[in-house]
């Protein structure tokens, strides 16, 4: 949802309320104006089958305040209305709020987090970890040979290879760790509380998830098959700057990349405590 929807759900909201605020004023005028009175019409009925003494009653609540409870009445139900009628507006705009904010960190192709999302999510692990003195680890990878691959498949065959990347790599992770789509046909993961020795599996288990997978059109690719290079850095206690993690990882990337491909590359910067991985 962009600035646009936003938009349009406020003009919704400020129209519905002013029908609600008009739609009382004209009513509650209305009824003053022409004295409706359903009251009197109940306390007809009951006369025909209340005692003397009732009917009496009945006659004076009539007389003194029957009109009054009526108009009253009235408004109190016009009111209501115009309440829920806001109520709805204002729900829906919230809804739209919301959903804009969630969309602005999200990437509408693989419908995995974008690099802004990253840039917020990363700050985040990167305090946890120096609070509680949890290794963090970040990996960036590259899908190998992608511009060749869109070029003889197509881009709708390039969009469709990049979703079926985000869906294996998000199959091979824990529910607390981050993939993001950096940019174009590169992904970064965050594994918080990661060992070194762990998070290398685990990125070798993405990197031959992808390398083992079928995909449509990968025997136009250099070798015939579809496959990613990563780099990998893990942090014991010397954490460093997001930009600096990030660039640490994106170097190990191209290392892999120039070294041949369908390879991981992997450093780790001071002493490991504890395996913390499950």
């Amino acid at each position: 949802m962009n600035s646009d929807g936003l938009k349009r759900g406020l003009y919704t909201f400020v129209i519905l309320f002013m029908v609600a605020v008009a739609s009382f004023s004209v009513f509650s005028f209305l009824a003053i104006r022409t004295k409706i009175n359903v009251i009197d019409l109940t306390i007809l009925a009951i006369k025909n089958t209340a005692s003397d003494s009732i009917i009496a009653v009945l006659n004076n609540i009539q007389n003194s305040l029957g009109g009054v409870y009526q108009i009253a009445l009235l408004e109190a139900v016009i009111l209501t209305i115009a309440l829920i009628f806001t109520c709805l507006a204002l729900i829906h705009v919230l809804t739209l709020y919301f959903n804009a904010k969630k969309s602005s960190l999200i990437d509408s192709l693989t419908q995995i987090y974008n690099r802004r999302a990253l840039n917020r999510i990363l700050d985040n692990e990167i305090k946890r970890a120096e609070r509680f003195k949890h290794p963090i680890t970040i990996i960036m990878l590259d899908i190998d040979h992608f511009k060749i691959y869109n070029d003889k498949n197509g881009h709708v065959a390039g969009d469709r290879l990049l979703q079926k990347v985000s869906k294996i790599m998000l199959s091979k992770i824990r529910d607390v760790d981050t993939i993001t789509r950096y940019g174009g046909e590169e992904f970064t993961i965050i594994l918080p509380e990661t060992s070194h020795k762990e998070a290398v599996r685990v990125a070798e288990r993405i990197r031959k998830a992808v390398s083992d997978a079928k995909f449509k059109g990968e025997e136009k690719q250099p070798k015939g098959d579809v496959t990613i290079s990563l780099g990998l850095v893990t942090f014991h206690g010397e954490y460093k700057r997001k930009k600096q993690m990030i660039h640490f990882a994106d170097e190990l990337l191209y290392k892999a990349k120039e070294e041949g491909r369908n390879q991981l590359k992997k450093a780790e910067f001071g002493k490991e405590i504890k395996q913390t991985r499950p």
